[in-house]
């Protein structure tokens, strides 16, 4: 099974101008960023396919509270089959919370109770730390529900503001809670040298997400070639780049088949607990 870790999709109203604005900023501050589609779940499904890729976890964000609402009507929909068959049997049930609510355990059990199977965090869209209070208290919930957590780290090219998610916040916080099935997006911080120094070759899960402007590319090489074959995850953070052509850009690497394996899919299934058969 092939499995896509980390990908957005936006309601077909709203997709063309949400990328536009993601975009524009992007560029604005000299960025090269341009989505890989139009944002739609029908777009993704069809790149998924012609990548080769069986399962895939849609990762909304909740950039306000109150947005618990539409994450429980996302995950119903799914489950229900509202978004079509291919959806149900595909789409990894996955969901956000925000650091602000007051009983993040409830939350994560309303979630869970819908066939939840992973969180999506993002300390900018959020403007919450990945080491702040509230979102320890968030991802220690979420250790205790046994629930695995997607976050965000390293900077934002469509999102100003200070550091948010760097390496030394990644340790601290793995430090802090080791119980805490975490998942770093964007290689631990690509586009910090840190990443590096800090994290490569300690046992600090990472999807393998990348936008390959700059030399982050190489800092990405370097990770699926060398960081622990059991914490390596294969991630397309579509829009923003197509599953096929990084598929085939991280299978171009010097990779054992085993090790190629495990980035595509069988760290992500043990992970997820994923036992059942792609019935599609």
């Amino acid at each position: 099974m092939k499995i896509d870790l980390h990908t957005h999709t936006f309601p077909a109203h709203k997709a063309p101008q949400v990328l536009a604005a993601l975009t524009a900023y992007a560029n604005s501050i000299n960025c090269p960023l341009r989505p890989y589609g139009d944002g739609t779940l029908a777009d993704l499904l069809r790149r998924e396919t012609a990548a080769g890729i069986d399962r895939f976890a849609i990762c909304p964000i909740a950039t306000r509270p109150k947005q618990h609402a539409y994450m429980l009507k996302f995950l119903g929909a799914l489950r229900s089959g509202a978004c079509g068959e291919e959806a149900r049997t595909r789409v990894i049930p996955a969901a956000s919370v925000h650091p602000d609510v007051p009983d993040p355990d409830v939350k994560l059990a309303e979630l869970k109770a819908l066939g939840l199977k992973l969180i999506k965090l993002h300390p900018y869209f959020q403007k919450t730390a990945l080491n702040d209070p509230k979102m320890i208290r968030l991802l220690r919930a979420c250790a205790e529900a046994d629930i695995p957590v997607l976050c965000h780290t390293g900077g934002d090219v469509t999102a100003g503001g200070p550091p948010m998610a760097t390496p030394a916040m990644i340790l601290e916080v793995t430090e802090a809670l080791p119980a805490l099935r975490l998942v770093c997006a964007h290689c631990a911080a690509w586009d910090s040298p840190e990443s590096i120094d800090l994290l490569l070759g300690k046992s600090i899960r990472v999807d393998l997400s990348c936008q390959t402007f700059g030399d982050m590319d190489t800092r990405v090489r370097r990770f699926a070639e060398e960081h622990p074959q059991d914490c390596l995850f294969f991630g397309s953070d579509w829009p923003w780049a197509d599953p096929g052509e990084h598929a085939a850009r991280i299978a171009s690497w010097d990779i054992s088949p085993e090790r190629l394996a495990a980035i595509m899919g069988s760290n992500a299934q043990a992970l997820l607990r994923l036992t059942e058969q792609l019935t599609r």
